[in-house]
C-alpha cells in the first residue's frame, strides 16, 4: 500500500521538529559545558520566571470566573452570618462604647474639678460638628443592647432604695413596667472613608494665658542729671591718699632696718614654721619615748633629784648588762653582692685575639686537607702581582691586573657587607641607650632639690625639662617669683649628670634675673651703668628615699606659696616645699646683707 503525499508531508514534517529539537538540546548541553556558572545561574532565573507567568495567565483566566460569582456569594454571607462570629464582634463592640462613655465622663468630671479650683483658665472645649454616619446592623444592635442594659442596672438601684426607705413598692404604683422600646431609624449604607474636617480658627477664641507669669513693662532709663559734691569731700580723699603714702615710706624704712638688724629673716621664717603649742601637738610630744621608758611616766615631774648616784636614780630601768644590738641590712642594699666586671689590659686583649685566630686557621687548612672546602684564592694586590702570578702576569699585563682589582673589589665589598650586617638598627641603638641610662629604683630612689632664681630664658627651661625626660627622671618645676623649685627623682648615675648639667653646663651666672634672651654687645655696654641682678642657682637637698612620689616630670606655674604646697602635699611630698622656701629666704637675707 501507498501512502498518500499528504500523510508523508505530516511525517517529514514529524521528523524534522523532533531532529531540530535534538539539535537545540546538544547545542544547549554543549553551551552549558562552555557557560560560566553565573550565565547558567541567568538562564535558570529566566526559566523560572517564564514558568510563573504562565501559570499567572492561567490562575487569571479561572479567577475572572470566580470573580462573576463571588458577589452573590458574599451577599448569602451576609444574609447568613455564624452566630460566634456575630456574638464576638457585638461583645467587643459593647466594649469599646463603654470604655469611651468611662472615659468621657473622666475628662467631665477633671474640667469641673479645675474649674472649682479656679487657679488655670480652662478655655471650654467645643464640641464637635455633628456629622452624618451611618451604623452598620451589628453596631446598631450592640448599641441598644448596651443601652438597656444601662436602664435595667438604673430601675434596679431605684428600686432597692425604695425598700430602703419603706414606700409601696412598684407593683402598687400605677407605673408601666414594661418601657416601649423606640427602635432607632438606622440607614444600611456602605461605609465610605471618613474625611476629618479640619475646624476652622475662630476669631473670638479666648487665649491661654498663665496667671503666674507676670509680665514686666519697659521702663525708660533716667536721665543723667548733675552730682553735687559737698564741702571738703575731695580734700578727704587727698588726706586719705597721704596718709598711705607716708605709711607705705615708713615700712619701707621699717624693712631695711629690720634687714640689717637680721629680724626680717627671722619672721620669714617663724611664717613658714607651723604655729605649734608646746605640748599639746604630735610635733613636740609632752616625753621623748626613750625617756619615758626610763621615768615609766608621760611626763618630765617624775623626773628622780639629780644629787643620786644613776644605780640609785634609775634602779629597775639601767642595769650592769651589756646590750649588743642586731646589725640590720641597709635599705638600699641589694639581696645578692653585684657581680664586678673584670677587664683585661690592652696586651692581654691583643694575645686573646691571637690565640683565636690561629685556631680558626688550623680549622680552615684540616679541612681543605681533608678535601672538605676547596683552597681559598691567593690574596693578591697591585704589590704582590708578579710574585703571584709570575709567566701569567707576563703574558697578559692587562688582564692579569683586571683580574687583580676585581678581586680586590670584592674583598672590600665582603667587608662593607659584614660591617652592615653587624651594624645595630636604630630600634636596637634606642634600646641600648635606655639600657645604658635605665636603673633600678626598687629598693631606693635618691632625690635633689634645687632652687633657681629665674627660669624665664626658654633655652634654659627647655634643657632642665629635657634632660630631666631624656635620663627617664621623675619630678616637677614650681615656677613662683624668685623662688623657681627643681625636683627630680632617679637612680645615682642619673643624678650624678643632671647635677653636672644644673651646676655646672648652663651658665646660670652669665644672665640677668628676667631676661629671656642674651643682649648683643652695644645693649650691654649701654646698661653697664644700670645695677642688675644675676640669675643664680643652689642645690637646697639631695638625699635618698624609699619610693617614688612623682609618675614623670612636669612643669607647673604657681602663684602662691599656698598653692605650691598644696600640689607638693597631693604626691606626699609637702615638706619639700617647707625646705626649699625656709632656705631660699635665708638666702636673700645673706645676699642683702
Amino acid at each position: 500500500m501507498t501512502s498518500s503525499p499528504k500523510s508523508e508531508s505530516r511525517r517529514r514534517r514529524h521528523d524534522d521538529h523532533y531532529k531540530d529539537k535534538d539539535k537545540d538540546r546538544k547545542r544547549g548541553r554543549d553551551r552549558s559545558r562552555s557557560r560560566s556558572p553565573r550565565d547558567s545561574r541567568r538562564d535558570r532565573d529566566r526559566d523560572r520566571s517564564r514558568r510563573n507567568d504562565r501559570s499567572d495567565k492561567h490562575r487569571d483566566k479561572y479567577s475572572s470566573r470566580d470573580e462573576r460569582s463571588a458577589p452573590k456569594e458574599e451577599e448569602k454571607r451576609r444574609k447568613s452570618p455564624s452566630p460566634k462570629k456575630e456574638e464576638d464582634s457585638v461583645l467587643r463592640l459593647q466594649e469599646k462604647l463603654h470604655s469611651k462613655q468611662v472615659l468621657a465622663e473622666a475628662q467631665a468630671k477633671i474640667q469641673e474639678k479645675l474649674k472649682a479650683m479656679g487657679k488655670i483658665d480652662v478655655t471650654p472645649v467645643l464640641p464637635e460638628a455633628p456629622t452624618h454616619k451611618s451604623l452598620r446592623p451589628e453596631e446598631a444592635s450592640a448599641y441598644v443592647g448596651l443601652t438597656m442594659n444601662k436602664t435595667e442596672q438604673r430601675l434596679q438601684e431605684l428600686k432597692n432604695r425604695i425598700k430602703g426607705t419603706g414606700l409601696p413598692l412598684l407593683s402598687n404604683l400605677n407605673i408601666p413596667t414594661q418601657v416601649p422600646e423606640k427602635k432607632p431609624e438606622i440607614e444600611l449604607v456602605k461605609e465610605q472613608p471618613e474625611v476629618v474636617k479640619e475646624p476652622e480658627p475662630e476669631e473670638d477664641e479666648e487665649l491661654l494665658v498663665d496667671p503666674r507669669l507676670q509680665m514686666k513693662r519697659p521702663t525708660k532709663g533716667r536721665r543723667s542729671t548733675f552730682k553735687f559734691a559737698q564741702a571738703g569731700e575731695y580734700q578727704k580723699i587727698a588726706n586719705v591718699q597721704r596718709n598711705t603714702a607716708r605709711l607705705h615710706l615708713l615700712q619701707s624704712e621699717i624693712e631695711t632696718v629690720a634687714k640689717q638688724t637680721g629680724i626680717s629673716s627671722a619672721v620669714k621664717l617663724a611664717l613658714v614654721t607651723p604655729d605649734i603649742d608646746q605640748g599639746s601637738s604630735k610635733y613636740l610630744p609632752s616625753i621623748e619615748w626613750w625617756d619615758e621608758y626610763l621615768l615609766k611616766n608621760k611626763n618630765y615631774s617624775a623626773m628622780p633629784s639629780k644629787d643620786l648616784p644613776p644605780e640609785q636614780r634609775y634602779p629597775e630601768t639601767i642595769t650592769n648588762l651589756i646590750e649588743h644590738p642586731i646589725q640590720l641590712k641597709a635599705p638600699d642594699e641589694p639581696s645578692q653582692p653585684p657581680i664586678l666586671k673584670v677587664y683585661l689590659t690592652k696586651k692581654e686583649r691583643k694575645k686573646l685575639r691571637r690565640q683565636n685566630r690561629r685556631e680558626l686557621l688550623k680549622e680552615q687548612m684540616e679541612k681543605v686537607r681533608l678535601g672538605l672546602a676547596p683552597p681559598p684564592e691567593p690574596k693578591v694586590k697591585i704589590s704582590n702581582l708578579m710574585k703571584v702570578l709570575g709567566s701569567d702576569a707576563i703574558q697578559d699585563p692587562t688582564k692579569m691586573e683586571a683580574h687583580v682589582r676585581e678581586q680586590m673589589a670584592n674583598r672590600l665589598k665582603k667587608h662593607l657587607k659584614a660591617n652592615a650586617d653587624r651594624k645595630l638598627t636604630d630600634e636596637q641603638r634606642s634600646e641600648k641607650k635606655k639600657r645604658k641610662i635605665f636603673e633600678d629604683t626598687s629598693l631606693a630612689v635618691h632625690v635633689a632639690i634645687y632652687r633657681v632664681k629665674s627660669l624665664v630664658n626658654p633655652s634654659k627651661k627647655f634643657k632642665v625639662e629635657t634632660n630631666a625626660k631624656q635620663l627617664t627622671m621623675t619630678g616637677c618645676v614650681l615656677l613662683y617669683k624668685d623662688i623657681n623649685v627643681i625636683i627630680v627623682e632617679g637612680g645615682p648615675k642619673q643624678q650624678k649628670f643632671y647635677k653636672n648639667l644644673m651646676m655646672n653646663r648652663l651658665k646660670w651666672h652669665e644672665e640677668v634675673v628676667g631676661q629671656k634672651k642674651p643682649k648683643k654687645q652695644e645693649e650691654e655696654d649701654e646698661d653697664d651703668d644700670i645695677p642688675k641682678e644675676m640669675n643664680e642657682c643652689h642645690i637646697i637637698w639631695e638625699g635618698i628615699v624609699k619610693s617614688q612620689a612623682f609618675n614623670d616630670f612636669k612643669i607647673h606655674t604657681v602663684q602662691s606659696p599656698k598653692q605650691a604646697r598644696e600640689l607638693l602635699e597631693k604626691h606626699g611630698v609637702g615638706h619639700y616645699w617647707d625646705h626649699a622656701y625656709s632656705a631660699s629666704m635665708l638666702l636673700t637675707d645673706d645676699a642683702d646683707a
